[in-house]
């Protein structure tokens, strides 16, 4: 099995439910999806709705596999050509309907693609032949597994210093709470982002004991579907697909009043967006952030000048909302998570100040006096970010793209230790670690003995 169409779809799995009602892709015969589970997905279709099909996980993972294999990206579409009788379809569809004993299943081909089309990885043509290619940034741009060549293991430390290689590692020990002890705690507030944290009746204490557990905890004001973060980004990413700025401009709004960001009349990212539409190329500019973004991308980020392209809290919330699998919401609360953790790490291993490759960023909140999210201790500095000038908007854009290749390698290295794990988990715990990253009575456990050893204070 393609281990790049595994992962990718071990990362959209669970964004399954809610998605539809859909259409087969040349009759758009209307489908529902019914229970999603670990293995496989119930889909009910026919005149009463009530014929069920359950197509399974690895169905999906064998379609996308081989559209990833041949290469079929928008210049290069592979028709559909399902058909019930194995002898009259193509290789695609008896691709997905394929069983370990080596005989062919039901069709389910109809199905799988629209399905993978709503998540955004997918463009289906249905004019007859009907045809499909992959369209995200996040699958297909790797190269093909081959006898000398395995997806992934080079690409992340290429890209990655040492200092960030290292630093990822530390993240997966945290993650999957090994020899590393990280135990953080702070006291929530009255704010309605804490809904959830307190529906739990777990106390007035926000805490967590390694990152697993953070994102466990993660506890936002989410309204339910059509008006949730999930819903919200789909829409988004169907309207980049059609270039149809109107929706995109609607959909950013969307994801603004979610996000608590970008309020207010003088909003600079609000401006940016009614100018783009404006003049028509809000999804153009858009897709060129994303593109920048992408952990691979080695371009340049001059484009990232306050005009061309912005970067703000409430701009980052956007690029991740149209690649989740690949772009994180890199805010200030992640920033000072981030350097909480460096600092962490660089104690451990006796440094005594931030090398530039670690120099990640953070963000205050509002009437904040004792800035308690700023990560900076014991010699140990991080500057904020910043948006007011070019070099600070391309300085957020950096630290965005260097978040993804970093955390990118953490999803990589936990898969191949067998933890299913995404993006968004890793951003998840992160805003909530970086909320207070001052902490309240937390442990530092072994990283307080090695500083120690060090002559290096901790907190």
């Amino acid at each position: 099995m393609n281990q790049q169409a595994v992962q990718a779809v071990a990362s959209l799995w669970s964004r399954m439910n809610g998605i539809g009602p859909l259409g087969t892709p040349s009759r758009n015969t209307p489908f529902v999806l019914g229970k999603v589970s670990h293995d496989s997905v119930s889909v009910f279709t026919g005149k009463s709705g009530k014929t069920r099909l359950l197509i399974p996980r690895r169905a999906f993972e064998a379609a996308l596999g081989y559209l990833i294999q041949h290469q079929h990206h928008a210049g290069n579409p592979c028709v559909i050509a399902a058909a019930d009788a194995p002898e009259k379809a193509g290789p695609l569809c008896l691709a997905s309907r394929q069983l370990s004993s080596g005989k062919f299943g039901v069709r389910n081909i109809t199905y799988v693609l629209p399905i993978l089309q709503a998540l955004g990885v997918v463009k289906i043509n249905p004019q007859l032949p009907s045809s499909v290619w992959l369209v995200s940034p996040s699958v297909g741009d790797a190269p093909v597994p081959g006898p000398d060549n395995t997806a992934g293991v080079d690409s992340d430390d290429a890209l990655l210093t040492a200092y960030q290689q290292a630093f990822a590692d530390y993240l997966v020990s945290l993650w999957t709470g090994g020899a590393q002890v990280f135990e953080h705690r702070y006291a929530i507030t009255h704010h309605r982002a804490w809904i959830t944290w307190k529906a739990l009746g777990k106390g007035g204490d926000w805490w967590c004991q390694g990152l697993h557990q953070a994102a466990a905890h993660y506890s936002w004001y989410e309204q339910p579907a059509p008006k949730d973060f999930a819903s919200i980004a789909l829409r988004l990413r169907n309207a980049l697909a059609a270039n149809n700025c109107v929706d995109a401009y609607t959909a950013c709004l969307e994801i603004f009043e979610w996000g608590n960001v970008g309020l207010g009349k003088a909003s600079e990212a609000r401006d940016w967006l009614a100018a783009q539409l404006a003049e028509g190329t809000l999804c153009e500019s858009l897709l060129l952030g994303v593109e920048l973004l992408q952990p691979d991308c080695r371009k340049s980020l001059a484009a990232f000048d306050g005009k061309r392209l912005l970067m703000n809290s409430a701009m980052t919330k956007l690029y991740a909302a149209a690649d989740p699998d690949n772009i994180i919401i890199y805010d200030g609360r992640v920033g000072a998570a981030f350097g909480l953790l460096a600092r962490r790490w660089l104690v451990a291993q006796c440094q005594r100040s931030v090398p530039p490759d670690l120099a990640f960023r953070w963000g205050g909140k509002r009437d904040d006096p004792a800035a308690t999210r700023d990560p900076s201790r014991d010699g140990f500095e991080f500057k904020k970010l910043g948006y007011k000038s070019q070099a600070k908007v391309m300085v957020w854009a950096e630290l965005v793209r260097i978040s993804n290749r970093i955390l990118r390698r953490v999803v990589t290295t936990l898969c191949e230790q067998g933890v299913a794990v995404r993006l968004l988990d890793l951003e998840r715990a992160l805003f909530m670690v970086g909320y207070n990253v001052a902490g309240k009575g937390g442990r530092v456990g072994a990283i307080a003995g090695q500083a120690r050893s060090c002559g290096v204070a901790t907190v």
